[in-house]
C-alpha cells in the first residue's frame, strides 16, 4: 500500500504543480484587471469630487493631465477603453430592456403554442 501511495503522489505531484502554476496566473491576471479598473473608478470619482468642491483651476489642470496622457500614451488609451467597457458591459445586459408586460405576452403565447403542440401530437399518436 505503501509503495502505490508513493507512486499516486509521484504522478499527481505534476499535475498539481501545473495547477498551482495556473492559479496564481488567473490571480495575477484577476488582480491586474480590478486594480485598473479601480483606479480608473477612483479616478473619475476624483473628477466628480473636483467638479464639485475643488476650484475650476484644479478641475481643468486634472483635465489637461488626463488629455495629455491620452494622447502620449497607448497604455493609457487601452486603459481607459477597457475600464469602461468592463464598468458598462454589465449594463448592457439590462439596456434597451423589453417591455415587460410585451415579454410577459410573448411567453404565454410560446407555452400556448406548446401545449397546443403536445395535444395534436398526442391526438396523432392515439389515431
Amino acid at each position: 500500500m505503501s509503495a502505490y501511495s508513493k507512486a499516486i503522489r509521484v504522478v499527481a505531484l505534476p499535475f498539481r504543480a501545473a495547477w498551482t502554476g495556473i492559479l496564481i496566473a488567473n490571480f495575477l491576471v484577476i488582480a491586474a484587471a480590478a486594480l485598473l479598473v479601480g483606479s480608473f473608478v477612483a479616478y473619475w470619482l476624483e473628477l466628480a469630487f473636483s467638479y464639485l468642491f475643488l476650484p475650476e483651476v484644479w478641475t481643468e489642470a486634472l483635465w489637461s493631465w488626463a488629455s495629455g496622457l491620452y494622447a502620449e500614451h497607448t497604455w493609457f488609451k487601452v486603459g481607459t477603453i477597457a475600464a469602461f467597457a468592463l464598468l458598462l458591459f454589465p449594463v448592457l445586459g439590462y439596456w434597451p430592456g423589453r417591455d415587460p408586460l410585451e415579454e410577459a405576452t410573448h411567453e404565454r403565447k410560446m407555452v400556448e403554442l406548446n401545449k397546443n403542440l403536445v395535444a395534436v401530437q398526442q391526438q396523432e399518436r392515439i389515431r
